[in-house]
């Protein structure tokens, strides 16, 4: 689905927001949001951006599309396991956070090999961005619905010479 007027409204506010900082480079999930999203904050900069699928959400399986309702009501039980554990329950034929993990950090540690002392923009998913916030951190997966990710949002992590992270902004709105 593409972005709504609103979300593209809260996307030029975040880029706009962004512009005083020096990025050396934006990577984007390959769905079509996180492509418009990125393009906004690139068009800022005057960068181009990668698409990347390793930025890809967690594929959500049989419940793909569905309401969070509609989930409730046709899958309780294993709603109830992947609310009570998100890491270690996958919905049912989707993907697990681990798996999701395991892509999306091998990557983002190849950016930042790549790109040493230089600034990037992921512009991704509430989901994976939760998973690598986390993962910077070393925090359990199943807490990742312990931080807010809205729509739109900014998340400032720095990472230091020793890959040492601090997060220095997050989940921040700028509209």
């Amino acid at each position: 689905m593409p972005l709504s007027r609103v979300g593209m409204e809260r996307m030029e506010k975040a880029a706009a927001f962004l512009a005083p900082f020096k990025i050396d480079m934006v990577y984007t999930s390959t769905l079509s949001r996180s492509i418009e999203s990125g393009r906004a904050v690139a068009r800022v900069q005057a960068l181009d951006i990668g698409l990347d699928p390793a930025f890809d959400e967690v594929a959500f399986g049989l419940w793909e599309g569905l309401s969070f309702d509609e989930i409730r009501e046709r899958y309780p039980k294993e709603l109830a396991l992947w609310t009570a554990d998100p890491g270690a329950h996958p919905p049912p034929q989707g993907e697990s956070f681990r798996d999701a993990q395991a892509r999306s950090m091998n990557r983002l540690r190849q950016i930042m090999d790549e790109h040493r002392e230089r600034s990037v923009a992921v512009v991704a998913h509430a989901g994976i961005l939760r998973i690598m916030i986390f993962s910077l951190l070393g925090m359990r997966l199943s807490r990742l619905f312990r931080i807010g990710q809205d729509y739109g949002c900014i998340n400032i992590v720095d990472i230091y010479e020793d890959s040492r992270p601090m997060v220095n902004l997050l989940n921040f709105t700028y509209y």
